[in-house]
Parts: C-alpha cells; structure tokens; sequence
C-alpha cells in the first residue's frame, strides 16, 4: 500500500488500443497498433481489429505510447523507512526503474530477503551497490581491493567509486575486474580518464565530477592538473570504530547536498583554465576512446546545474518543492546559503563551466559515446524525484541532443547498460507492461515527453487525472525525500 498511490482500477486483461507505437532503438513510429497486456506483460503488439475479449480499454487514438523511463542515477532507497513520496512523484512522472547509487549491507541483505519497501506503483529497483569505496573503507591498496571482495560476496550488482585516489581507484578497478563485478562513479581528481577507461572502468558519473574529464579537453592538460592536484578528499574517517558507518553516511549526506559549496579558489581556477583552453580535436578524441572502450557515461545535467547554480532562484524557489519533505528544504536552503556565501570569482567559475558541460555533452553524443538519463535525486539539492528526469531531458536538449536520442537515453540504453536488452525498454511480446501514454510525438520534439496522458505499471494503468490526483496527496503531505 501507499499513503499516496490508490490502486489502479485498470488492470489484469488490458488493450491500449489504435494507438502510435514508438521503438526508441530505431526511432520507427507505427500507427494504428493494439498493445494488448495480461498478468503485466505484453502479450502482443498488433494493427488495430475488432475490441479484445474481456479486455479492459485504454484509448490511443492520436496519441504515441513508448516504453516507460528509466532514472539511472539515484539514491531513492537512502530512507527506505519513507519511500512513499518518492516513489508516488516517480509513477506520476512515468518513471518505473532506477539504478540506486548507494547501498550497504543492509540494503543488499533486505533485496535478498525480499523485504524491500514495495508500496503500489513503486518503480523496480534495477540495480544497486554496496556500500560507495571511501577513505573509511578504501583508503589503501588493500582495503579497496577488500572492499570489492566483500560487496562482490554480498551479491552487489556493481561498485560505486565515491571519494577514492588513482591509486585505491585503480587497486579496486582491478580487483573487480578480476571478479567480474562492474565498477563506475566518481573518478578521483588526480586519475586521466582515458587511464580509467582503458581498465575498463564501467561509467563515468557528473562528467567526472569536477575539472578531470575537462583537463582531458584542455590545450594546458597539464597545468589544468596541477591546479586540480590541490583538490582534497573529504575529512571521512580512515579508521573504524564503533558508530564509524553511521557517521560516515551523515557526513557524505551533509556533503552531498551540494559538494559545490566547497570549492576552493584553486578549484575555481581549475575551472576557468579548463573552460578558456578547451580543445575540441582532444575533446574528440576522449570521446572516440570511451567508444572503443564502451566507457558509460551519466552526466546528470541536472544535478551540476542545481549544484553550479546552487542559489539561483529557478531552484530556490522552483514551485515543486511543494512536494518535498520538510526536513529535505531545510537541507537545502541551508546549502543555497551557504553556497551564496562563497567568493563571487568561484561562483562565477561554476557557473560559467556550465557551457563547458553542454558543448562536452554533445561532443558525446555526436561520436556515439554510450550515455544515459539520471539525475542524482534523493538527497541533492533542487532536485525534485521524478520531475528531475524530465529537467535533464530539458538540459539534455538544451545542449543539442536530438529528441530520439533522449528518448533512448532513459528506455533502451538502459536496458544495453545493465546487459538487459531483449528484457527491457521496448514495446513488444514478452516485455514488461511499463508503458507511457503521451499526447505528442517524442522523436519530433523531446517536450513531448513531459506530455503524458497516462502511465502503465507492471499492467496497472493510471490516468491522467489519477496523477494528477498522486500529486496533490503529495503536496498535501509533502514526503518526498
């Protein structure tokens, strides 16, 4: 149950009927399609005839139905104790899966157990890591590589690289590798990209965060690194002790609401020398090797410009924070003054790299690096669960994307990400019933994803005015997280 959701009243035997099938993979959109679902699958995908026997109707006619999103970067179950919210503003947004970027033990225990949090049209838990390497745990060659075994034993889906060093970055790539277990996140401010993806590192999160996949763009690379070396990891402890794993998760939380609030001046130059010399030809050529080393990126456009922007009223005041939770606002505001405090030079070096993170997004997107949509909600500042994939849609535009590309970018390059293609993100026999009805033709313009008419979960149909009505129970008793 879900003190927000109401059951679908459409469920079981259901016809989306003469409706414009849309296939991300090739972009094909085809009209006049019955998509017949029973027990949350599809079962066919058809030209329109006579009504389906015992069927319950959902009408498509002049509307487009493509797969339902998928959010690759988030950290919804970081208060599993109060998911509903999080999870209502998911399904009235159409998004139906996420990768977690933060576990633990006790995450990874409950999966096993089947006692995850699983409230009505909750979205489906795709994958997720164990506890995110950090100095408290992999602060030496040996602890990384122990860390990765551990995780590795506790059936972590991959391992996510949090605040680490080239050389503890590197122990643990290896070690997983080895394993055969995948591993992505933050590249460490003194590791060459291309030296991550040459070892295989699975994704590359933020654009790196910080100057490290710029520096690589940069005519003066190595000035540019030189700046960025004064870059310091945060103050995690590096010795355990009792209550060490809980203190650990409050500071990374405190932290990550906005890492932008601690950046240093040098950092800020690191910005600005990195912007003033960028290198389109070894922008290029960065992008060809994560192609032919099918280095992953998620660049959560989102979450660096609420990061970059991080008093800027689009987001201080941005209406939708109706819906959060009250503890979460505070959270914020309090970061966005702090952030306001920071030096006029550094804010405007951050602010300024954000044409730097566009111009890098479409350079791969035009080499055909493979990416896809997240957003960092759950925890980060002025990011709003659910709403927030549709602002990076909005930023993924912004920076020259194609629509279908987009498109692909939260349906079937998901699916080829987790090596799941065949299982997810298509319309067609066999596949989940996790479907968007929308209003407008998504491959014409990337805005018609926002318009949705309805959402299908696992075969349980809500309307539009059933979101609608989602959101209001949300608002009325903000909790999301």
């Amino acid at each position: 149950m879900s003190r927000y959701v109401e059951p679908s009243q459409v469920t079981g035997h259901v016809v989306v009927q003469d409706v414009t099938v849309v296939d991300p993979l090739d972009g094909s959109r085809t009209r006049g399609q019955d998509v017949v679902v029973d027990d949350g699958r599809i079962v066919s995908v058809t030209a329109t005839g006579a009504p389906v026997a015992g069927a319950r109707t959902v009408e498509g006619q002049g509307r487009f139905l493509v797969p339902a999103f998928m959010d690759m970067h988030t950290h919804a179950l970081n208060t599993p104790e109060d998911i509903d919210g999080t999870y209502a503003l998911m399904l009235a947004n159409g998004v139906v899966g996420f990768r977690q970027m933060s576990g633990d033990k006790a995450l990874l225990k409950s999966r096993r157990e089947g006692t995850l949090p699983r409230p009505t049209g909750a979205p489906a838990l795709l994958a997720t890591p164990g506890d995110l390497l950090t100095p408290l745990n992999a602060s030496t060659v040996d602890g990384a590589v122990r860390a990765v075994r551990e995780q590795h034993r506790d059936g972590a889906d991959f391992i996510k690289a949090g605040a680490t060093t080239r050389v503890t970055f590197l122990a643990a790539l290896e070690e997983a590798n080895r394993l055969g277990i995948l591993l992505g996140g933050h590249l460490p401010h003194d590791l060459d990209p291309r030296e991550a993806a040459r070892n295989g590192v699975w994704s590359i999160e933020h654009l790196g965060p910080g100057v490290t996949v710029f520096a690589a763009a940069s005519s003066r690379e190595s000035e540019v690194r030189a700046k960025n070396a004064t870059r310091k990891l945060p103050p995690i402890p590096k010795v355990k002790f009792p209550g060490a794993d809980k203190l650990m998760m409050k500071m990374i939380k405190g932290m990550a609401v906005n890492p932008a609030t601690g950046t240093s001046e040098m950092e800020a130059h690191a910005y600005e020398l990195a912007d003033g010399s960028y290198d389109q030809r070894k922008a290029a050529e960065l992008a060809a090797l994560f192609v032919e080393h099918t280095t992953w990126n998620c660049p959560t456009l989102i979450r660096v410009h609420t990061q970059q922007f991080g008093d800027s009223p689009e987001h201080t005041e941005d209406l939708r924070r109706r819906y959060m939770a009250p503890v979460e606002l505070r959270a914020w505001d309090k970061s966005a003054k702090k952030f306001s405090k920071l030096p006029d030079a550094t804010r405007n070096a951050l602010r300024s790299h954000w044409d730097a993170q566009l111009r890098m997004t479409k350079t791969f997107a035009d080499a055909g690096v493979p990416m896809i949509a997240g957003t960092d909600s759950c925890g980060a500042a002025g990011i709003i669960p659910g709403f927030a994939l549709h602002d990076e849609f909005d930023y993924l535009a912004e920076a020259g994307l194609e629509p279908l590309t987009i498109l692909r970018m939260t349906t079937t390059e998901p699916a080829r990400f987790l090596g799941r293609e065949g299982e997810l993100g298509r319309i067609a026999a066999g596949m989940p019933a996790d479907l968007v009805l929308l209003d407008e033709d998504p491959v014409a313009d990337h805005t018609a994803l926002h318009r949705i008419a309805g959402v299908m979960r696992e075969g349980a149909w809500w309307t539009r005015a059933d979101l609608d009505a989602i959101l209001e129970r949300v608002a009325a008793e903000p909790g999301a997280h």
